[in-house]
Parts: structure tokens; C-alpha cells; sequence
């Protein structure tokens, strides 16, 4: 199939321009042209978009060498091909030093076709390079302004430590400019690290000011690393919020154990004094009496004992935690002290502790405290007459200790709060059970203190099981418990 070309042709001889046509077709082209002899006919003719140009060297009114001008400075990359009726040295050495792409003999057109499928894919590569060449520059203004623009300081220095590029910001901290001397950070770049990251105080305005800056290589087209780029953040403002966040939780758990402490001493003297009044000779009405100031004070005890320990999580002030701690006493001591709560209520405890269970590492008070307030939400949460089942077991490198009921249980959405302090169900809140939300916060805490995982698997009106993990023996030593 014949290949479509728009051909204009510079001839004033139609005879003459009959044979370039009568040539092309044989190459294989289907030319449409159009045929001109005069610089004003060329002009015209350019607006109609050829594909190339063939121009006979010398006409009447104009050369060839006119055509190329003329080309020049309309600024127009139509391929032009001189022909003639002979050829000598200058005039083809000047024809393509104006931009010729071809220098042709009229009685040699054999080659034309050639010439002409040369020129349109010089063509086509001239106008992807100059696609090329664009997109470059447009990608490059994109990226200086990017660069200028950034609230981040950037610089990027050579492996000599020469500068290369900086934007406006790094240019606002130019008295604190590195050294020529490349840090180690930069060199570890250029040695094959991806990315560095540091702090560094850097004087901006007088004042000392702290920048994380990350390091990364700049590499050339064949992968080699020639440079080394740098971001400078200036994460003053962040490092004094910080700190003062920090000075903040110092404060609040500073308070939070003295007044938990001052609490505790006259709670303790209450409680006390009232289980000493419940073995005495009193009337019906004074014992009821005693027993509700004997439960909210241990009520109020349970939550100062949680605020403590939680004071003492934040604090990383916990105590012993290399104890060895044998899981069937410890559920047998947990059990005990809240024996009287679970004859009270009418619930049933059924501890499943196999022989043999490997003992764990830790803080034991701590632990039991775990185990306390499992168990207490359990029963908080159960009916008379219902059953609180504790397992223990070796499930692979863990000991897992689990506390089960047959209680409301808790809706799925409300899984990822259980553990957050202060956080109550809805329907604890419905029922007006009473709790601060702070049990499970303070078993979570003291769980991963401990190395471990705590997990929930509960639906709403099937109950509720609460399971902790505990590193076995072997993984706890290996932990530096």
C-alpha cells in the first residue's frame, strides 16, 4: 500500500517536476503536491503543512538557497531537498550548511525515495527530541519551583562537598552552612546507605534551633552515587511541646500518687474499723449501716489501688519483676479475696489450673491484681447462680491465663475501647453497673509491662472471655525480666 505524502515542489519546469512525482510513486509513495516557483507561491505553499520540500537549486525567481531562508526565518522544520542538473562541491556543501537535508542530481532521482524517507524520520526524531528536550525543561521549572517553595531547608552537595543545588529556605540559614567537609552521615550515603536521619542544632537568628535532617544519594543514570541531598525540618517548636508534655505527665502522676496515697491511709482506717464493728454485737439496721460504709470504702480503696499502679506504669516506677510466681496459688489467692463478694452475689468460681504449669517471671502483687480485676468484672457482670471459669495453660511458648462468663457480654464495635482508661460500655452504663473504667486499662498496662497480650472474645448476651499471655520462663529470661 502506497505510503500518503503532501509534497511541495519548487520547479519551474513541469516536466521536470513530472519526474520527481512519476519516481515517488515508484518508491512507494502517493504524493498530493503542489507546485510553486516563486518566494511568494513558496510562502503560500507553507501554509498548507507539507511533509517536505523538493527544490530545484536555481529557478527564475528564486535558489534554493532563498527556500532555506526562507524556512529559517519562518521558523519552520519542513526537510528540504535540492535538486539539480549538476553538482559541484560548494553548492552542495553551502545547500546543506543552510539546512538541506539532501543534495540530489536530476538525473539520479533513483535515489529520492531513499532521500525522502530519510528526511521524514530525521524528522520525526528531531521533533521527539525536541518533545524530549520540553518536558525536561518543564519538568525541571516544576521542580525548582518545588524545591524553592518548600518550607523545608534543602541543599545538595557533591562528593567533594562543593555545593550543588540549594532552595531559598536553606539559603535563609546560611550562616550555618556545613563545612566543605563532608559529615559522616553524608559519606554513609555516598557508601550505600538509602537514607540517614539526625538531629542537628543549628543557630537561626541567634537562637539555637533543633532540625531533623535526612540525608539521601543523589545518583546519576547508571546508578552512581555523585551527591548527596539534604531536608532540613525545623522541629524546635515540636521538641518544646514535647517536653513540656513530658513535664505534664510528670506533674499529673506526681499528683495522681500523692493524692492516692493521702486517700489511701484513711480509707484503710475506715475499712478496717468497720470490719471490726461487723464482728461486734449491733442491731440488724446498724449492720446494714456498716456494711455499706465497709463496701464503698473498699470500693474507694479498689480505685485508689488502680490510680497507683497506673502512676507507677507511666512512671516505670513498678517493683520487683524477676518474682517467680506459680499460677495455681496465684488464682487460689485471687479467688480467696473475693470470696466473700462471690458467696454474696451467688456466683461460683471453677479455677482449671493443670499440674505442672510452668511458673511465670515477674511482679506478683501486680499480677494478682491482673487476675482481681478480671475477675471482678466478671462478677460484676454475671447473675446469681452463674459460674466464673479460670483457665491456665501452656499454649506454645505462652502461659495463658483466661477468666470466662456467662454474662451480657460486650458488642464487637466495643472491642478496641475495652482497654481504654475510663472507658464504660453502653450497657454497664445502661444498667447502672458501677465501675470507673479503669480495671482493664490497668491490667493492659500492667500485661505489657510484663511482656505479655491481653485479648477479648465476647458478644453481646453470650459473655465474656478475657485472656492474658504471659512469656513462659524461657522467653521471660531472655526479655532481661
Amino acid at each position: 500500500m502506497a505510503s500518503p505524502l503532501q509534497l511541495l515542489i519548487v520547479e519551474d519546469r513541469p516536466d521536470d517536476a513530472e519526474l520527481l512525482l512519476e519516481e515517488l510513486k515508484r518508491a512507494g509513495y502517493d504524493p498530493t503536491w503542489t507546485r510553486v516557483e516563486t518566494p511568494e507561491q513558496f510562502i503560500a505553499g507553507l501554509a498548507d503543512e507539507p511533509d517536505i520540500v523538493v527544490c530545484d537549486y536555481s529557478l527564475p525567481a528564486m535558489t534554493a538557497l532563498d527556500a532555506l531562508r526562507i524556512l529559517g526565518e519562518l521558523k519552520r522544520d519542513v526537510p528540504l531537498i535540492v535538486v539539480s542538473g549538476v553538482m559541484d562541491e560548494e553548492t552542495c556543501v553551502t545547500s546543506l550548511r543552510l539546512g538541506a537535508v539532501d543534495y540530489l542530481l536530476k538525473d539520479r532521482l533513483v535515489r529520492l525515495g531513499a532521500a525522502i524517507e530519510h528526511a521524514l524520520a530525521g524528522r520525526r526524531l528531531a521533533a521527539l527530541a525536541r518533545t524530549a528536550r520540553r518536558e525536561r525543561r518543564e519538568t525541571a521549572d516544576i521542580l525548582r519551583g518545588v524545591v524553592d517553595h518548600a518550607p523545608a531547608a534543602i541543599c545538595v552537595r557533591d562528593a567533594t562537598g562543593a555545593t550543588l543545588l540549594t532552595n531559598t529556605e536553606y539559603d535563609r540559614l546560611a550562616p550555618t552552612r556545613p563545612n566543605r567537609r563532608l559529615s559522616s552521615s553524608e559519606q554513609a550515603c555516598l557508601d550505600g546507605a538509602d537514607k540517614v536521619e539526625s538531629e542537628e542544632v543549628l543557630s537561626v537568628d541567634g537562637q539555637d534551633c533543633t532540625f531533623l535532617v535526612v540525608r539521601y544519594p543523589v545518583v546519576d543514570g547508571t546508578g552512581r552515587r555523585f551527591a548527596v541531598g539534604a531536608i532540613y525540618v525545623d522541629i524546635s517548636r515540636q521538641k518544646r511541646v514535647e517536653d513540656e508534655l513530658r513535664e505534664l505527665d510528670r506533674l499529673k502522676g506526681e499528683f495522681v500518687a500523692t493524692v492516692s496515697h493521702e486517700l489511701r491511709t484513711p480509707l484503710t482506717s475506715i475499712s478496717g474499723y468497720a470490719e471490726l464493728l461487723l464482728v461486734g454485737e449491733i442491731s440488724e439496721q446498724q449492720r446494714r449501716m456498716v456494711e455499706v460504709i465497709d463496701r464503698n470504702s473498699r470500693r474507694l480503696l479498689t480505685l485508689v489501688e488502680d490510680l497507683l499502679t497506673l502512676s507507677r506504669v507511666d512512671s516505670g516506677a513498678f517493683a520487683r519483676m524477676d518474682e517467680v510466681i506459680d499460677l495455681a496459688e496465684l488464682v487460689g489467692s485471687a479467688a480467696s479475696v473475693l470470696s466473700p463478694a462471690l458467696d454474696s452475689a451467688g456466683v461460683q468460681v471453677e479455677a482449671l489450673v493443670p499440674p505442672g504449669l510452668p511458673a511465670v517471671l515477674g511482679n506478683r502483687s501486680q499480677l494478682e491484681r491482673v487476675l482481681l480485676n478480671l475477675m471482678s468484672n466478671a462478677l460484676k457482670f454475671s447473675e446469681r447462680g452463674a459460674a466464673i471459669t479460670i483457665r491456665a495453660e501452656l499454649v506454645m511458648d505462652d502461659v495463658q491465663l483466661s477468666v470466662e462468663d456467662t454474662g451480657m457480654g460486650i458488642p464487637a464495635e466495643e472491642h478496641p475501647q475495652l482497654f481504654t482508661r475510663f472507658f464504660r460500655t453502653a450497657e454497664a452504663r445502661r444498667r447502672a453497673i458501677q465501675g470507673t473504667g479503669l480495671g482493664l486499662a490497668v491490667v493492659r498496662e500492667i500485661v505489657e509491662r510484663h511482656h505479655g497480650a491481653v485479648g477479648v472474645r465476647s458478644a453481646l448476651g453470650e459473655g465474656t472471655t478475657m485472656t492474658v499471655s504471659l512469656p513462659a520462663p524461657r522467653r521471660s529470661a531472655e526479655s532481661g525480666l
